[in-house]
């Protein structure tokens, strides 16, 4: 008899069940344009939907993206899904790809970016791929107000109608939780009546924006999902996008505060000098195994006055020996997060690791890795679309920072001001922050949740992560029953980087896919439906991270708070490194104020 609590047991099982759920599917894919009325509860309704089998191989977007090939034949269903049954103030587009052949028995609820705004076909894909049943959706914020990820509304309307989601509690709801838990309901629904014999597990995975989905999923709606995979969640959203507004003051308050990309340059090689290889890497890395325990300043870099220094102010510059003042005042802040007048955090910093410079290019779409190199270089501050959701499209972002008059600035009250806005009989901070540390009714479904981040994350510091995990398991001492968190060192914001990025994190294939040894998702299956638990999951480098041109090198991701230290053997192999225990990180504590 095979025992499913033995993990390469269990990964064989696995396997052995892919593809093998049941192929009788009863329903045509046209004939679910017109199943009977769906039940999404409350005042939902559809306001459209269409079916169509693609069986060529190629789906190409709407809109004239780029095709994607290689598939397998699907039905494709397009729905389009109002939660107050007022298509004028709420539309949220949802996108459903069911295998017509080779589905593994299992729906896979997938997570957006940013301010979402349009469907992620490429997570559609990568699901569908891997023989799942894949929905995604625009999170409400593309039909009505022609939102993309990075931009949602300001005082012109770049990026969508001007103000945003403003004044439309319906719409607002629908970003935070509800087009998520809609689309959910509508797909499971769809996918029965596709395989009406069938029954199915369901699984959510998503990171930055899609973290937050998942984190909503777990705290409002417990039984929707059987297994969650989250990464990087902005699940403190009103604080993530009001203090990422202090890190743009902060390079821009004094005309030497900006940091080059030289200044960050000279910045990541002390980092690296003095850290790596002492924190369980290799010396040789670019990145940090543990950035917690290296305690770099950047008053070590500030300019003395030497002869022959060459400070980092010139823009147009490849190098430079120093940094100013505010220039150091600046990368500190960045490092330990910006403060309110009192000194308390209002939110964490990004750890030392992630200054690493990526210049704008059209090849990355002019944001690199979404680090501070694409943060400092706007006409005002990344992601505060927000903000004019809360205040109109004359919301004045210039209020939020310093002056001569209010030297502390206005952040920690407008964090207030904006947490306490009314959304309908709620406010900001109840719709859109997924802060409950209380999961007792998702671990009371028998549901699990695996998180991850990337400890060189520019964009939402890995320190939040670290934060809402060790509150959940503060509050409750069986925590790692249902929940358990992987950080991969030197990993971007949910990918690239120049550490181990792929593990099932619905970017790129892993080179075992769904293998519970080499895949989170895999992992997290495994727990779900075998009980075994996830301990180390292997992560890969592809050389330029690109997978057509084979592994550069792999590394271990280890259950935090253990580490992955070097024990010997060849460099590039994740068998020479163990996953070591210690403690956990709290280098980067919320104050109260701010939680969780």
């Amino acid at each position: 008899m095979i025992n499913p609590s033995t993990p390469k047991m269990a990964a064989s099982l696995l396997v052995l069940c892919m593809g093998a759920a049941t192929e009788a599917q009863a329903s045509s894919c046209t004939s679910l344009a017109t199943f009977p009325v769906l039940s999404l509860g409350g005042t939902a309704t559809i306001v459209s939907r269409t079916a169509k089998d693609i069986t060529g191989g190629t789906f190409t977007p709407p809109g004239g993206g780029t095709p994607i090939t290689g598939l397998p034949p699907f039905c494709e269903l397009s729905l389009v899904i109002s939660s107050s049954g007022n298509p004028e103030t709420s539309q949220s587009a949802v996108e459903l790809w069911i295998p017509e052949q080779g589905w593994n028995g299992r729906y896979l609820g997938t997570g957006n970016g940013g301010f979402a705004g349009s469907i992620s076909y490429s997570s559609l894909q990568l699901g569908l791929l891997e023989g799942f049943a894949a929905a995604n959706t625009d999170m409400g914020t593309g039909i009505l107000f022609g939102c993309n990820s990075l931009y949602c509304g300001n005082d012109t309307g770049y990026g969508g109608k001007p103000g945003g989601l403003y004044r439309d509690p319906a719409a607002i709801r629908d970003f935070g939780y509800e087009a998520t838990h809609l689309m959910t309901l509508a797909a499971k629904q769809l996918v029965s009546a596709y395989y009406p014999s069938a029954q199915f597990r369901s699984y959510f995975s998503g990171c930055s924006t899609g973290g937050q989905q998942a984190l909503m999923e777990s705290q409002r709606y417990p039984d929707d999902y059987d297994g969650i995979l989250a990464g990087a969640p902005a699940h403190n959203r009103t604080h993530l996008h009001l203090t990422g507004a202090a890190i743009y003051e902060v390079t821009h308050f004094a005309p030497d505060a900006y940091l080059t990309n030289a200044a960050l340059s000279l910045a990541h090689a002390k980092v690296l000098k003095q850290c790596a290889g002492t924190d369980g890497g290799l010396a040789t890395d670019d990145f940090l195994t543990r950035p917690a325990a290296c305690p770099t300043s950047a008053a070590a870099l500030m300019c003395t006055g030497a002869q022959g220094e060459v400070p980092c102010t010139d823009p147009a510059a490849s190098s430079c020996t120093c940094l100013t003042q505010d220039q150091a005042t600046a990368l500190n802040t960045l490092w330990t997060g910006a403060t309110d007048q009192h000194g308390h955090t209002l939110y964490p910093g990004a750890e030392r690791g992630s200054e690493e410079p990526v210049p704008l290019t059209p090849a990355n779409g002019y944001s690199g890795n979404l680090g501070l190199v694409w943060q400092e270089a706007g006409t005002e501050p990344a992601f505060d679309s927000l903000m004019y959701w809360a205040g109109g499209r004359h919301f004045d972002w210039k209020k939020l920072f310093r002056t001569t008059t209010a030297p502390a600035g206005e952040i920690r009250a407008r964090i207030l001001d904006i947490d306490n806005t009314p959304v309908g009989d709620t406010t900001f901070a109840g719709v859109l922050n997924a802060n409950s540390t209380d999961l007792s009714a998702f671990a009371a479904h028998g549901a699990k949740m695996v998180m991850y981040q990337g400890y060189a994350d520019p964009l939402i510091p890995s320190a939040t992560t670290i934060d809402y995990f060790n509150a959940v398991a503060d509050a409750d001492p069986n925590a790692e029953n249902y929940l358990r968190l992987f950080m991969a060192p030197g990993m971007w914001h949910c990918s690239g980087g120049p550490g181990a990025n792929v593990f099932g994190n619905l970017t790129v294939p892993s080179p075992k896919p769904l293998d519970p040894s080499d895949d989170l998702l895999g992992a997290l299956i495994a727990w779900v439906e075998y009980g075994v638990p996830p301990t180390r999951v292997t992560a890969t480098k592809y050389s330029n991270d690109n997978p057509a041109q084979g592994i550069e090198f792999q590394r271990p991701l280890c259950l935090y708070p253990s580490y992955g230290a070097y024990t010997g053997g060849a460099l590039t192999s994740a068998a020479s490194f163990a996953c070591k225990p210690t403690t956990k990180v709290r280098n980067q504590g919320f104050s109260p104020l701010y939680g969780p």
